[in-house]
């Protein structure tokens, strides 16, 4: 039977594939505000269940900033810059989301071992979802255009790494500081003023249009 926290890492999968195939920005960018709330969530479930009094104060942080704030800024620059859908991608919208989660659950499935030999919480199906929700958010990078898919990419990309911070060194008394410190938000900030000057600059969102830059 699968427990709460299985549950709980399937749907972060789940999410990191809608977050990446979704040509809608609007939605994509829920669909990420949820995947955060499921980690909220996950930091919760670990707080109470091993005792991790830490976990439950970046569960805080991490709502109001990567659930509620960061989606607050992507709405308000996709209205500002009065974008709805996204550009065609690399390898097209119906390839690339298929490509991107295939490669990251065969990466994940050969590299959760080590994973789980290093974390103190031996469940194989959170670890791998870690690992998964990380790699989405490369293959992002990698294989959308967008400057708005990008960003959520590095955003589900720092998903990714809280979660294998959490399962793994949950008891670390600095793991609030550490999850603080490495949040999405001022990143974020940033990445949003560069896409607002490269779309006026461009007239486009596709990165791949910024020939001027090349060579």
């Amino acid at each position: 039977m699968i427990d709460l926290l299985s549950v709980l890492s399937i749907l972060m999968i789940i999410t990191s594939l809608l977050v990446f195939g979704l040509r809608n920005y609007k939605i994509s960018i829920y669909v990420y505000s949820l995947q955060t709330f499921l980690l909220v969530a996950t930091f919760l479930l670990l707080s109470s269940t091993h005792l991790a009094e830490q976990l439950s104060v970046w569960a805080g942080v991490a709502f109001l900033t990567k659930v509620v704030f960061i989606p607050y800024i992507l709405l308000r620059l996709i209205k500002k810059l009065g974008v709805v859908y996204e550009d065609e991608p690399v390898a097209g919208f119906f390839v690339s989301p298929i490509i991107a989660m295939g490669f990251s659950l065969a990466i994940a499935m050969s590299i959760y071992p080590i994973y789980l030999e290093f974390s103190l919480i031996k469940e194989s199906i959170p670890l791998i979802a870690s690992i998964t929700v990380f790699m989405m958010g490369i293959f992002g990078f990698i294989l959308r255009n967008s400057a708005i898919k990008q960003i959520l990419a590095y955003c589900m990309f720092e998903n990714g790494i809280h979660l294998s911070l959490a399962l793994m060194a949950y008891n670390s008394p600095e793991i609030a500081e550490l999850g603080i410190l490495t949040d999405a938000i001022f990143a974020v900030l940033i990445m949003s003023v560069l896409a607002q000057r490269f779309y006026k600059y461009f007239g486009s969102l596709d990165i791949s249009k910024a020939t001027e830059l090349k060579g």
